[in-house]
């Protein structure tokens, strides 16, 4: 028997399955991928709110993909997205180091001169599918920062671990410890 964690996200509800990322820790495994009717509802939420005075939405590779699209979809602004790896167009790229629970090892996120230039003078929303311990978060203001733009408001499906207020989340995770 497969445990699982039930969301509802607008009209749409998920079992989420209880997977193990550790010895002693489990989490509900949230995944947008391939699940076009949550992505939708999720960007959908989101959307209402972000605030009218933000300029750019900004999402890391993999997990801020789908939703910055789709947020920039509902919101109609641009959107940008932090690349885990340095891409051929990337002449004078910013880059920063980023430390995240999902991803193991220290990997850096990357912005191209012309996403910088999007970013720069503008008021940001980042958004991402879950924020757990801060890592990716923290890099993506400093790489906001270097851009010259302000993180305006951070967006998230989902909070994990401990709650935290500077997010402004659809729901939030408990993590499993045995």
């Amino acid at each position: 028997m497969t445990l699982t964690h039930t969301i509802t996200i607008g009209d749409v509800r998920r079992e989420l399955p209880i997977v193990r990322v550790a010895d002693d820790a489990r989490i509900a495994f949230l995944k947008l991928y391939g699940d076009v009717e949550l992505t939708v509802a999720c960007a959908r939420a989101l959307a209402e709110r972000m605030p009218a005075d933000v300029d750019v939405i900004v999402g890391p590779e993999t997990g801020g993909i789908l939703l910055a699209h789709e947020l920039a979809e509902h919101s109609g602004r641009p959107y940008v997205i932090a690349r885990k790896k340095l891409r051929p167009n990337m002449v004078k790229p910013l880059r920063v180091p980023v430390q995240s629970i999902g991803t193991p090892g220290q990997q850096e996120l990357f912005l191209g001169e012309d996403d910088a230039a999007l970013i720069e003078g503008r008021r940001v929303a980042v958004v991402d599918e879950v924020i757990s311990s801060g890592g990716t978060l923290k890099a993506l203001h400093e790489l906001v920062a270097a851009a010259g733009g302000t993180v305006h408001q951070v967006l998230t499906v989902a909070t994990e671990g401990e709650r935290r207020p500077d997010v402004e989340s659809l729901l939030h995770l408990p993590v499993y410890t045995d």
